[in-house]
């Protein structure tokens, strides 16, 4: 795994210790289920379930020896009862097993707790947007598309549609909670149940919290975990949308928000004056890592007949590595934006430095219902707004002073009067009405106080 990017609940998670322990717990189920149906004793199940050991130690060893993770297992746990008295019931331990029928249910349940805890990264991150939303629904701010000045908007309701996005992220992974990891099997070595009672399956997956699968082969099919790794890179992906937006804002010639700094924290070896947005950059980079491990589970599914081992190799890394790094992503964004510092004076600066062309469009409108013609007034206002832009003159001065057109030697200050036309310069007066109504649908929806 990436430990440099993994938070200690998922190294513990998936260690190889925890891994071994899950699938001595799939076994230990499937003896249960054997009692029930009166094919193992319960002082063979008891003594079993007492006395079986994982050691990965000799594990390794006999991996080395067989190259096969599970007999290795298999093995290593059978030696376990005959050193502590129980080697009698030592052949009931995996009778009736294939190995993904230990494998898969095992990685379906580490897939959940590994899920859950990303659901409740993301939500602490939602949680964490939606507060600082709060605290600047009227931190106003020029909005941009496509690089360019576009119309006045305020800091919070872009947090606001981050939350959101979070949001729909976090209710993905709870979906792939309820129907992609929901179901495992333990049906035998091409999945139909050889020597085997699917009532069995069904008991012994029951004591899992699983339920059985109606159809498999040797192995579940991989559609669920792309499913779930699809989940997971497009949470990545607004996290990135996120993190490239702040990075923007963080430019030093727009300057509207740092990155949260550590009092010794430096940015560059040479240039010492440097405020590099480290974390920004760090996420967006592992967002690109999410799309990669995507992409293999994807490839995955193309499982030849009842099983090949391909894919085995793949989910060694891909699995535990992209819900890691989501949960990491997720915690160390939260701590970006509960920390961010927001400069609102340089947001107005910015929001003045357009020279109020962003008001062409009210104004445009109101000439039309004047009765200027359409292409009249688009042009009046292009013309007007560029010359502003491009002298640094307010966009005001020259509604006051430049002509229609040809034909119309009336200014737009003739057409609608100093009061009417200067007040399309008020930019909270312009957004209100929708920013109110934005911040009523999130306080309809849940109630979030800043803490």
């Amino acid at each position: 795994m990436l430990t440099r990017y993994t938070r200690p609940e998922f190294l513990a998670l998936w260690s190889e210790q925890n891994k071994k322990q899950m699938w001595l717990g799939v076994e230990i189920a499937f003896l249960a289920a054997r009692v029930t149906f009166g094919s193992l004793s319960s002082e063979a199940y008891s003594a079993i379930r007492t006395h079986a050991k994982v050691d990965l130690a000799r594990m390794d060893e006999l991996e080395a020896e067989f190259s096969h993770d599970m007999i290795a297992f298999v093995v290593a746990v059978q030696e376990s009862l005959e050193k502590a008295g129980a080697g009698q019931y030592a052949s009931e331990f995996h009778k009736l097993l294939t190995s993904y029928d230990i494998e898969d249910p095992a990685m379906v349940m580490l897939l959940r707790r590994a899920v859950a805890l990303d659901i409740d990264a993301l939500s602490a991150l939602e949680d964490t947007l939606r507060i600082k939303a709060k605290e600047h629904k009227w931190t106003l701010m020029i909005a941009r598309t496509h690089g360019q000045y576009a119309e006045p908007d305020t800091f919070g309701h872009l947090l606001l549609v981050y939350a959101e996005a979070i949001q729909r992220g976090r209710e993905r992974l709870q979906h792939a909670l309820s129907h992609e990891l929901a179901e495992a099997k333990i049906s035998g070595a091409v999945g139909n149940y050889p020597g085997l009672k699917p009532a069995m399956e069904a008991h012994a997956l029951d004591l899992l919290g699983l339920k059985p699968a109606k159809a498999e082969t040797q192995i579940l099919q991989r559609d669920r975990f792309a499913a779930v790794l699809s989940a997971i890179a497009v949470a990545g992906a607004t996290i990135e949308q996120i993190c490239r937006t702040f990075w923007e804002m963080m430019r030093s010639e727009i300057h509207e928000l740092e990155e949260p700094r550590g009092t010794k924290q430096r940015g560059s070896s040479r240039m010492a004056y440097k405020k590099n947005p480290i974390a920004t950059e760090q996420l967006q980079g592992l967002a690109r890592l999410l799309r990669g491990y995507q992409l293999a589970a994807l490839e995955n599914v193309a499982t030849p007949d009842c099983r090949d081992i391909s894919q085995s190799s793949v989910e060694r890394h891909i699995l535990p590595d992209a819900t890691a790094l989501l949960h990491y992503m997720a915690f160390k964004l939260t701590k970006l934006v509960g920390g961010l510092a927001v400069f609102p004076d340089r947001m107005c600066k910015n929001l003045d430095d357009t020279h109020g062309v962003w008001a062409a469009q009210p104004i445009r409108d109101a000439l039309m219902e004047a009765g200027v013609p359409y292409n009249d007034a688009y042009e009046y206002t292009q013309h007007t707004g560029f010359r502003a832009a491009q002298v640094g003159m307010p966009f005001l001065d020259y509604l006051r002073s430049k002509t229609i057109s040809e034909a119309d030697r009336r200014t737009a200050l003739d057409i609608l009067g100093e009061e009417r036309l200067r007040s399309f310069f008020d930019p909270k007066a312009y957004i209100q009405d929708g920013i109110e109504h934005i911040f009523s649908q999130q306080n309809s929806q849940c109630s979030f106080t800043i803490k």
